[in-house]
């Protein structure tokens, strides 16, 4: 276990991805230099957009650091960013010990066909659920218990990847990909019903996704210009008492072009993971159709880096960011700005964008309300988290209260740690309540699909077309 963690921590992803995926490559027999050259496409990806996802926290951060500045704001939570938080939970033996035994796990429940995502291929970003287990361990003091909440959440998280699927592949139009980052994927039950509550009320009619702002407000409607526009506008906030400085001005600006560049340049970022996709994709069709494989769904889970730019869901997640600080400001009860982590809110959108098709004002509303409650929740564990960073070697200091947004505001992995802490009745009914609801949601999502998928966004369409060409 420790060495895994330790060549995790020296390699990262860029390196671990690639290497998944070649092995995967050569074990579903794809031909050694395609497997090559599709790993070495994935890494490249990576790299890509790890280069671009600096960018935009290069140019946005600041803005967002002087909004705080300017206002004055003094909340005792510090968000300290999902780097540190991870590492804090890979420092817990939890952590460590469910890099192995995740993959375990995960292997066996793939294989009894129990889900039909395959997760090793984003092991690193299992310390969204993971997070939650070190807590129940802190408070209980139960390794048993931590490896029990693990277990659970993990099988939240694969029926969440199976569910949005076939949405997921629709939407973006990758074949045979999904996600198991929790953050990613946790708001799709809301998504769904947010979805229903808007047909009822005919909000659904509000199109806002990117062709009908390009057809509506011409060249203003450009993914570049929109991008461009929301960098100068949270700018000009930070920079609001300053307006009198050229130097400032160019800042301003420079954050405009900054951020209408990433929009410019992640579709061909997709693309590097799409030609690093292609070989497994290309060899699975041609397996199945001569007969040698007999499983059909086959979902691969890929980092969240392949959805994150989007244009609808790029834009939402830019919108968000000072909606969401705004919202934290004025919300009662909440005790944390969300800071380090804000660059990361459009990672938290994925599956929000793909229910509601791409409707930005869809996706802003859903999102701000389900992380808006997420807020409460991390701020009722700031302390339970400063002490278990502080066992794990973390240097905080005295007084100060810190936590991750981004792996804090998860309402899934609070009930889930909420029942294994067994809120100090040393009962499992909590647990026992969470369990069946899964079963239950389980049993209903095998039963009726095709149902399931389409209230996650995919439409019947499509649907047919999947379910025809699996039958042939």
């Amino acid at each position: 276990m420790t060495i895994l963690k330790m060549i995790i921590d020296t390699f990262g992803s860029v390196i671990i991805v690639p290497c998944v995926v070649f092995l995967l490559s050569v074990a579903i027999r794809v031909k050694p230099k395609e497997a090559f050259m599709g790993a070495f496409y994935m890494g490249i990806g990576l790299t890509a957009f790890n280069i671009i996802l600096s960018a935009l926290m290069t140019a946005v951060s600041p803005s967002i650091t002087m909004m705080v500045e300017n206002t004055g704001l003094n909340l005792p939570g510090l968000d300290i960013g999902w780097g540190a938080g991870a590492a804090i939970v890979f420092a817990n033996s939890i952590g460590m010990f469910y890099l192995v035994f995740g993959i375990i796990i995960n292997l066996f429940l793939f294989l009894v066909k129990w889900t039909d995502t395959f997760q090793p291929t984003d092991i690193w970003n299992y310390y969204h659920f993971l997070f939650w287990a070190a807590c129940v361990q802190f408070v209980t003091g139960s390794f048993a218990l931590a490896v029990a909440c693990a277990v659970f959440l993990n099988l939240i998280v694969l029926l969440l990847a199976d569910w949005l699927a076939p949405a997921l592949q629709e939407y973006y139009g990758y074949e045979g990909v999904t996600s198991t980052c929790l953050f990613s994927t946790n708001i799709l039950p809301f998504a769904v019903l947010m979805r229903w509550i808007f047909k009822k009320l005919r909000l659904d009619n509000i199109k806002l996704d990117p062709k009908a702002l390009q057809k509506s407000l011409g060249i203003f409607g450009q993914p570049v210009i929109i991008g461009a526009i929301i960098g100068i506008t949270l700018a000009l906030i930070a920079n609001i008492h300053d307006l009198g400085s050229m130097t400032i001005w160019a800042k301003i600006l420079t954050t405009g072009i900054t951020v209408g560049t990433i929009m410019a340049l992640y579709p061909s970022v997709s693309g590097l993971f799409v030609k690093g996709l292609l070989p497994i994709s290309n060899t699975m069709n041609e397996r199945i159709e001569k007969g040698e494989i007999k499983r059909k769904n086959f979902n691969l889970s890929l980092d969240p880096a392949i959805y994150f730019g989007e244009e609808a869901n790029l834009t939402s997640g830019l919108l968000l960011m000072p909606i969401m600080l705004l919202i934290a400001v004025i919300q009662p009860g909440n005790r944390m700005l969300p800071l380090a982590d804000l660059a990361a809110i459009p990672f938290g959108i994925i599956a929000a964008t793909v229910a509601m098709r791409g409707n930005i004002f869809g996706v802003v509303v859903t999102s701000s309300i389900w992380y808006g409650i997420g807020q409460w929740f991390n701020s009722s564990i700031l302390e339970m988290f400063t002490q278990a960073a502080a066992n794990a070697g973390v240097v905080v200091e005295k007084g100060a209260l810190i936590s991750s947004w981004c792996i804090g505001v998860n309402p899934i992995g609070y009930l889930g740690y909420k029942a294994f802490i067994l809120d100090g009745s040393g009962k499992f009914i909590g647990i026992g309540i969470l369990v069946a609801l899964y079963l239950i949601a389980y049993y209903f999502y095998k039963k009726n699909k095709v149902a399931w998928w389409v209230a996650a966004g995919a439409s019947p369409e499509f649907i047919k077309a999947k379910l025809e060409a699996e039958a042939e």
